[in-house]
Order: C-alpha cells, then sequence, then structure tokens
C-alpha cells in the first residue's frame, strides 16, 4: 500500500520522486500515532500521510516541501475527508504554517474545534508562506478575526475547499486576508474544483473579509451564503484608494434571505421561522442574518420584550447590523441587550466587545431598546469601523465599560445624513474612552439626545486624553434640544466636548446648536471646542452654558461664530475664546441678545479676529431659579426674577428655531423669547398634528412625548363632563407600566383647566425607569380613554 501511494503521489505532486512517505495511524500499526510527530520527522519534499481518526492535535508545519494528505489524495473518495479530522481542542489552531515556509501541500482534512485569540481559528497561514489546499472541510473554529481560514501575508490557492459554520468576533467569520509589511497576500480560487463559503457568522464580513488588495480578484465558488453578496456578507478593501474588485461566480445560494419583518424574542429558537410572535427566533444575530432589505424595501427585525445576553440566552456578539435592516425593540424598558464577551477570546486593547458592530453598511437603523455590556473591560454598545450612516431613536445606552474605545464609535462617512433622535448615552467611568467618538465624519441631525454622567480618569502629563464627547462633521450637523452634562476630565489639558470638521476645497462646514444645555462639566484644559479650517458657520441659538468648572475656557471656537439668545455662567477664567488658527485663519464673534459673564472681559481675544459684543447683550447674574439637585436640568431654568425672561431677540425670523424648548414647552411665550434653553412659564408645546382642541375622542393628550422631566397632560373636562351627562366627582389617571403594574395614580381636578403632569415618579417618589408607559383616564371607576408615554430621564 505505501508503495502504491507513493507512485500515485509521484505522479499526482512535483518533487516527491526521491521523498518519503511517513504514514500516521491511530490504531499504532503506521510510522507514527500523531499528526505532529511525523512532521517533524519529515525533510523538504517529505509526505504525510493520515489514515482516518480523529487526531487531537494543532499542527504546526515547519519545514518546507511538506505534503500532508489523508487517504482522500489516493482515492479521491470524499468519505475520507469527513473521517479524517484534526481537532483543535478549542485550545490553538487546528494547523498553523509559519514564516516563510512554502510548497506546502495539504489535502483531504477536516478541521474543526480550532481557536485563536487572534486570527485564524482553522487554518493560519503567516507571511510569507506558500500552499495549496485541495478538498478539505473548515467548520467549526473560532478566532478574533478570520474564524476558519486565515492568510496574513501569504500566497494560498484554494481547491474544493469547503469552509463553513466558523464564527469570529471582528472580521472575516470564514476566510479573513491581509497584508503586512514585506508581505503581501495572494489567493486564488479554483475555477474547476470549486470551493463553498457559507453559514460562517462574524463582527462584520460575515463569509469574506479581505484588506489590502492590489488587484481584482476573481472568486470562483460552488456555494456561498446568498446568491448576490453584499459588504454584509464579504468585504474587499483595496490598498490606498484605488478601486479593486471582487468578482463573484457563484453556482448555488447556502440560502435565500427572507422578504419580511422576522421576531426574536429571548425565550425564542433558531430552529424557528421567525414569521410571527408564536414562531420567534432567539439570536438577534440569526435574525439579522436571515432578513432581506434593500433601499427600495426595507424590513425591520422586532425584538419582544425580555433581555438578550450571551449568559441568558446564548446571544452572539458582535451583533452584525445589515443595511437597510430596521432592528427595532419594544421600548426602553422592556427591550435590554447586554453585550458579553467572548468566553474564549480575552478582551484587552485592539479587541473590542461590541455589541453592535457594523463596517461599510451604508445605511443602518437602531430603535426602541436600551444597551448595555457586562464582564468586559473594553466594550462598545454601537461599533462602526469604516463609512455609512447610522439612524438611532429611542435608545438608551449606559454603563457600557469602554476603556479603549467609546461607548458608541463610529467611522462614518458623508454620502449619507445620519439622525440621532431621543438618544441617552451616560454613566461611563473609563481610563480612555469617551461616550460617543465619531472620528470619522457625520453630517445630519442630532435631536433630543442626552450625554451625561461619565468621567476619563486618563492622565499623562505628555498626551490629552480623548474628549468624552467627540464629533468630526462634514457639511451640515445641527444639535435639536440636546443635554451636555456632568462630564468630567481629570487629565489637565484634554477638553470633555469636541466637535471638529473635515475640510474640503471650497466648502464650509455648518454646525449649530440649538436649546441645547451644557451644564456641570469639569475639564482643565477647556469644557467644550467647535471648529474646523476653511472658515466654517457655528451658531449657538438658545443654548445655556452653566455651572461648567475649568482652568480655561468654557467655550472655544472659530470662523463664523453666531451666539443668540444664549447664557454663559460658569466657574472658568473665560466663557469664551477664540481659537488662533493662525495664516490667514479669522475668526468673526457675534453676541447678540445673550447673557455672557464678565461682558467682553470675559471672552479671551486673538489678534487679528473681530469681536462684536453687540448692546443687546448683558453680562448680568442669570438668576436661575434652581432646585434642590444642581445636576438636575432645571436647576438651569430661569426663575421669575431672570434678567433672561423676555429679553431674548424681538425678530426671530431667519433664526430656524424650533416651535418648543428643551423641555418641550412653547419656544415663544408671553410674546417674546427667553434667553437660555429654558422658556420661563411656558406651557407644553401643541403640534399641528396635535391641535389644542380634541378631536373627537381625543379627551386626553401628553406632551412632550418622549419626554424627560414632566409629562404634560391635557383633559379636555367639558368632554368630560359631557360624557357622563353631568359632572362626575371622581376622576384620575392611573400610570401602569407594560407589565400592566400600576405605578402611580394622579387625581383630577374636574374644576380646574385641565392642565396635569406627571414627572416620572411612582407613588413613593421614586424616579422609573426609562420606556414606555401606559396613562389611563378613568371617571366613576370606568376607563375614557389611554396613551402611551416614553420616559426618557
Amino acid at each position: 500500500m505505501r508503495l502504491n501511494a507513493f507512485l500515485i503521489l509521484a505522479l499526482m505532486l512535483p518533487g516527491l520522486v526521491f521523498s518519503v512517505t511517513h504514514t500516521v495511524k491511530l490504531d499504532g500499526s503506521g510510522d507514527f500515532t500523531a499528526i505532529q510527530a511525523a512532521l517533524d520527522a519529515s525533510a523538504q519534499g517529505d509526505t504525510v500521510l493520515v489514515y482516518p481518526g480523529r487526531y487531537f492535535e494543532n499542527v504546526v508545519i515547519q519545514t518546507n516541501g511538506i505534503s500532508l494528505i489523508s487517504l482522500e489524495a489516493l482515492t479521491n473518495n470524499p468519505a475520507y475527508i469527513d473521517s479524517t479530522i484534526v481537532d483543535g481542542m478549542v485550545l490553538s489552531p487546528c494547523i498553523r504554517v509559519i514564516q516563510s515556509r512554502t510548497e506546502i501541500y495539504i489535502r483531504g482534512f477536516s478541521f474543526t474545534n480550532g481557536l485563536n485569540i487572534g486570527a485564524g481559528g482553522g487554518m493560519l497561514f503567516s507571511s510569507g508562506s506558500v500552499a495549496y489546499v485541495t478538498n478539505c472541510k473548515v467548520h467549526g473554529n473560532t478566532a478574533s478575526s478570520g474564524g476558519g481560514i486565515n492568510v496574513i501575508g501569504a500566497s494560498v490557492s484554494l481547491s474544493g475547499v469547503m469552509i463553513y459554520n466558523n464564527y469570529s468576533v471582528n472580521l472575516g467569520g470564514g476566510l479573513y486576508c491581509t497584508s503586512v509589511t514585506g508581505f503581501a497576500y495572494s489567493i486564488v480560487f479554483n475555477p474547476v474544483n470549486r470551493c463553498s463559503i457559507y453559514n460562517n457568522r462574524s463582527g462584520s464580513g460575515q463569509d469574506i473579509y479581505m484588506q489590502h488588495a492590489l488587484s481584482d480578484l476573481n472568486v470562483y465558488l460552488d456555494t456561498f451564503s446568498v446568491a448576490i453578496p453584499t459588504t454584509y456578507h464579504a468585504i474587499y478593501r483595496p490598498e490606498g484608494l484605488a478601486d479593486y474588485q471582487m468578482h463573484f461566480d457563484i453556482q448555488n445560494a447556502h440560502h435565500q434571505e427572507i422578504d419580511s419583518d422576522l421576531y426574536v424574542s429571548p425565550d425564542g429558537n433558531d430552529a424557528n421561522d421567525g414569521l410571527s410572535p408564536d414562531t420567534a427566533i432567539r439570536s438577534i444575530h440569526e435574525g439579522i442574518y436571515r432578513i432581506a432589505a434593500d433601499s427600495l424595501s426595507q424590513n425591520t427585525v422586532r425584538l419582544l420584550p425580555g433581555t438578550y445576553s450571551r449568559t441568558a440566552n446564548d446571544q452572539v456578539f458582535p451583533i452584525a447590523l445589515k443595511s437597510w435592516v430596521i432592528v427595532q425593540g419594544s421600548g426602553l424598558d422592556t427591550t435590554v441587550v447586554v453585550g458579553e464577551p467572548h468566553p474564549l477570546i480575552p478582551t484587552g486593547y485592539g479587541n473590542v466587545d461590541a455589541t453592535f458592530m457594523t463596517y461599510l453598511e451604508p445605511v443602518l437603523w437602531l430603535s426602541d431598546l436600551t444597551i448595555t455590556t457586562a464582564s468586559t473591560e473594553n466594550g462598545s454598545a454601537i461599533l462602526s469601523l469604516l463609512k455609512g450612516s447610522i439612524n438611532l431613536s429611542n435608545i438608551r445606552i449606559h454603563d457600557v465599560n469602554s476603556n479603549y474605545v467609546a461607548s458608541v464609535l463610529l467611522w462614518l462617512d458623508n454620502e449619507h445624513d445620519s439622525v440621532w433622535e431621543n438618544v441617552t448615552v451616560e454613566n461611563e467611568i473609563t481610563s480612555g474612552g469617551g461616550l460617543v467618538d465619531v472620528p470619522g465624519i457625520i453630517s445630519g441631525r442630532i435631536s433630543n439626545c442626552t450625554f451625561r454622567n461619565a468621567t476619563s480618569t486618563f492622565i499623562s502629563g505628555s498626551v490629552w486624553a480623548y474628549p468624552l464627547v467627540f464629533f468630526r462633521g462634514d457639511r451640515n450637523l445641527s444639535f435639536e434640544n440636546c443635554e451636555f452634562s456632568n462630564l468630567t476630565m481629570l487629565d489637565d489639558n484634554s477638553r470633555a466636548i469636541t466637535l471638529g470638521g473635515v475640510q474640503f476645497p471650497q466648502q464650509h462646514n455648518n454646525f449649530s446648536f440649538q436649546n441645547c444645555l451644557f451644564s456641570n462639566n469639569s475639564s482643565q484644559g477647556g469644557v467644550m471646542h467647535v471648529g474646523s479650517s476653511n472658515y466654517p458657520n457655528v451658531s449657538f441659538t438658545n443654548c445655556t452654558f452653566a455651572g461648567n468648572e475649568g482652568d480655561a475656557y468654557t467655550l472655544m471656537a472659530n470662523g463664523n461664530v453666531n451666539i443668540i439668545n444664549s447664557i454663559f455662567d460658569n466657574d472658568t477664567p473665560y466663557q469664551i475664546k477664540i481659537n488662533p488658527m493662525g495664516g490667514n485663519e479669522t475668526t468673526t464673534l457675534n453676541l447678540d441678545y445673550s447673557c455672557i459673564k464678565d461682558g467682553i472681559s470675559g471672552i479671551q481675544q486673538a489678534p487679528g479676529n473681530t469681536i462684536n459684543f453687540l448692546p443687546t447683550s448683558i453680562s448680568s447674574d442669570p438668576l436661575f431659579a434652581g432646585s434642590p439637585d444642581i445636576h438636575d436640568p432645571l436647576y438651569y431654568s430661569l426663575s421669575d426674577s431672570s434678567p433672561c425672561v423676555d429679553t431674548g431677540t424681538p425678530d426671530i425670523l431667519g433664526l430656524d428655531l424650533l416651535p418648543y424648548d428643551l423641555v418641550g414647552n412653547w419656544r415663544v411665550w408671553n410674546g417674546r423669547i427667553d434667553m437660555g434653553c429654558f422658556e420661563y412659564d411656558s406651557e407644553p408645546w401643541v403640534s399641528n398634528d396635535d391641535p389644542v382642541l380634541p378631536v373627537p375622542n381625543e379627551i386626553m393628550s401628553v406632551y412632550p412625548n418622549p419626554f424627560r422631566h414632566f409629562a404634560t397632560i391635557r383633559v379636555d373636562m367639558d368632554s368630560v363632563a359631557r360624557g357622563k351627562g353631568a359632572l362626575a366627582t371622581d376622576a384620575r389617571i392611573d400610570v401602569y407600566n407594560l407589565r400592566g403594574q400600576k405605578v402611580k395614580s394622579i387625581a383630577l381636578d374636574l374644576a380646574s383647566k385641565g392642565f396635569f403632569s406627571w414627572d416620572g415618579t411612582n407613588e413613593m417618589g421614586n424616579v422609573c425607569a426609562n420606556g414606555i408607559y401606559v396613562l389611563g383616564l378613568s371617571l366613576e371607576n370606568k376607563l375614557i380613554q389611554s396613551k402611551r408615554v416614553t420616559l426618557l430621564k
């Protein structure tokens, strides 16, 4: 048998005429019982012939010209592939070819249960190596990147290889290729004996991730996960700015994506079809993987109430987001996603425990849920590595434990605008990350968002710490009704909040802040910096900067800077500083109808710039209303004796003002706008879609909704009385959570004008959890009408 095998191999593989064949058999009847022992005894040109069995090994090839084969190479019987198994024991890669080992032939094996905390769980080809892999199966392996195969600066030819059911945390669940210094990778797919790559999972590039590409690549496959791959399944990144492409020739699709909404439940089962709540699947990742969507036909992955975690219900993290797919929870209080690290892949710098992840996905949606993390020191709630836009609504992100990255880290592009609505990011102590970090470029609108309660403990005498909130804006980026509060930087030369810009020739960035509160932030290097080159337009309208501390300034800006109807009252040497850009870059700072502590003396000037402190502005004490807790935003609302009441600009045309203030009250009240983000003694704003006079059957209305501090409930008392035929004696509003539990009852005075409020507390006065609540209007113990309201504390 050995002689026949040798003769056949001599015909099949060059250079074997004078080689030695070492046999490996588990029963001891061969030359060796372990593959590694046979390899260690081999010289260049030798062959290691492995007989069927399950070999619990982590094989390393360290000699040039080695052929590692099973009986499949001699018989062409594919059954030997399944019966000749290298089992990595979840310890290390199943097989590894070390650096610069060439003419390596591997044929006829199954590689499974490999593990690599780096790249390459099943097979790893190191820099400078040259290998030929034929008729092998690579499945059930795990790695940080390249769950199945990793090609790092190596040349690999694949023929008849099946790569399936592998997992990687970051990039390329099936196949990951990259170059290293001095070694460019090369990979060839056989167009006749085709490979198959399918059903792998990863944070991005489910099946394939290749970077540093130097040319177009033809990928000939028998089977791929889908018939028409998108960047969700396969990513090909050229080197530099080249426009190289990966061209697929696919004969079969492993599965058809489902053109329908899908349901996910913590109590579901991934064997279900997911088409109804009763047949919900369990894994969020699986739901996104199965669903179909494009720009013309969006579908939604609907997350039913419950907590989703790796520990509780085997969630797969990161959850890879797919373009045009809407991922929607059931509410902030009812849908909680707890990101947890992979138990076998350690955390640390360079390995982010992301809860949601995306890479090169053009447009994404995520809404109506809470995200936090557990058991990690390097977490990120949402991690977007390169390009795309992301739309967030009704999201709470808290206690993420992001020491090296931010709770929200996004590399976005400027092709699509992003819209964030009702997003809260809070409660973070970090040694190097932050709350929000958008070092890419973002344009669009950020509305009703809160960034608060975070401390950066990073301290350095030579470098500055990353801001807790950092955006790099492009084109038009607006912040409306946002709160930035209780952000603390311990480093002596760092800023808490930064909005920088991306510059292109002949382009001016437009950055605007409206009805925003910046309060109780502490940063010795300056609290906030806004600006860019090319003379950006920067505006602050009806904003309040108060209670901030530091040894430098509260706000530094440059360009065409307009501050209107705003308040600056902070414990910093300067309230405002002009950023000295140098060269031909100058700044014009206009202050109109604003209250600036210390007046023009509170502004740090720079030569060559212009400051217009108009007579309409004042330097008085704003006389805030105050409250027992200085960290309560309403502490900085105006008292009845404030000089900022009814002293804003009398002509608001052209300011493009929102019709409501920070808490949802009328922005202009008593005939004239106030300074700052709060309008004094105003009533809730009512839009044209929700008129003041109730429509038929609209007895109760709630404003604002969602709300942060107070929900004003307007009840049409005349309609209530008419509905009873006589004035009722018992009327109340009961507040219920979505579990049907009563939270609070609010008695109604039927002789009133019909305005009542709920402050988001229960009967004991404790603040309720964020989420959706039901307000039930009852009359004589009979439910008349109910309304849903969302609490965003």
